[in-house]
């Protein structure tokens, strides 16, 4: 029998979630410097259970063999024997600890099962000095995978993965959450420096253009000045926005550096008289 780093059960209804929850942990890779409790662990062996079957001497060996049990929660959940007894079975063999709830529809109240929800009598202390007991209803800290939009599901998936994750591997979630906070950073500015780039490659085009069109008339000698003042205000102003992010601004730089030779050699820039450097800071 395999061993596997978590077990994901789900009502039917929630089967698709409960499939690109799974692909999403087996998808994600570590930040670069991540530093694990126990060389041994890993997070990508990943069971998914939403066969609604009763629990079976295979479903029992996939279970005891399975450090981490997510449960997907929604309405249909919360009185399903195909989830508790799945979750009862967790906990009878000394694993309730390794439980990760998940929400997925629906409020906590309504669809977390009643073993998640704990009943705790409180006292309170009124006003006029009188004391009475109060019962107050604790639910367990969840993911949450609830969202209004496409995008925001997205958002939601991505941030999740990293929680659960981190509680499989034995970090804590805000430290591998801001490393892959750090690498996403690094990515979109990599990104945003190759756009910038074509942006300005782009700009030279078009003025080279209006250069060659000039000789057809005052619409066309418009513009290439106005494409010309594009390309000069972008290559002034670019570098500066990224004056914080020394990986980006060196390809900014060498972009900016790469459409002024070119406006240069076709005697459109302007911006070498002006005295104004092409800097970061």
């Amino acid at each position: 029998m395999r061993n596997f780093d978590i077990c994901i059960i789900a009502v039917a209804g929630d089967a698709s979630v409960a499939n690109k929850l799974a692909d999403s942990i087996r998808k994600y890779r570590l930040p670069s410097g991540v530093v694990l409790p126990d060389s041994g662990l890993d997070y990508r062996r990943v069971y998914v259970d939403v066969s609604g079957r009763e629990l079976d001497d295979d479903t029992r060996d996939v279970l005891d063999n399975s450090r981490f049990l997510a449960v997907l929660c929604s309405p249909e959940t919360k009185a399903s024997p195909f989830i508790l007894e799945r979750l009862e079975y967790f906990r009878k063999i000394g694993k309730d600890n390794n439980i990760i709830v998940v929400i997925v529809r629906g409020e906590p109240i309504d669809s977390f099962p009643e073993s998640f929800i704990e009943k705790k009598t409180v006292q309170k202390i009124l006003p006029d000095m009188t004391v009475v007991e109060r019962v107050e209803t604790i639910e367990p800290v969840a993911s949450d995978l609830r969202a209004e939009t496409r995008s925001r599901w997205r958002e939601a998936l991505s941030y999740e993965t990293v929680r659960i994750i981190a509680s499989i591997l034995g970090l804590h979630p805000d430290a591998l959450e801001q490393r892959h906070r750090m690498r996403r950073r690094k990515a979109i500015i990599m990104l945003v420096s190759v756009i910038a780039a074509v942006c300005l490659g782009a700009a030279g085009i078009f003025a080279y253009l209006g250069h060659v069109a000039r000789t057809e008339g005052e619409i066309a000698d418009q513009q290439a000045k106005l494409c010309r003042e594009i390309a000069e205000r972008t290559m002034n102003e670019l570098p500066a926005a990224f004056a914080d992010e020394p990986q980006a601004l060196v390809y900014i730089q060498q972009a900016v550096d790469n459409a002024r030779s070119s406006l240069e050699e076709l005697g459109l820039d302007d911006t070498a008289e002006s005295g104004q450097p092409v800097t970061g800071g």
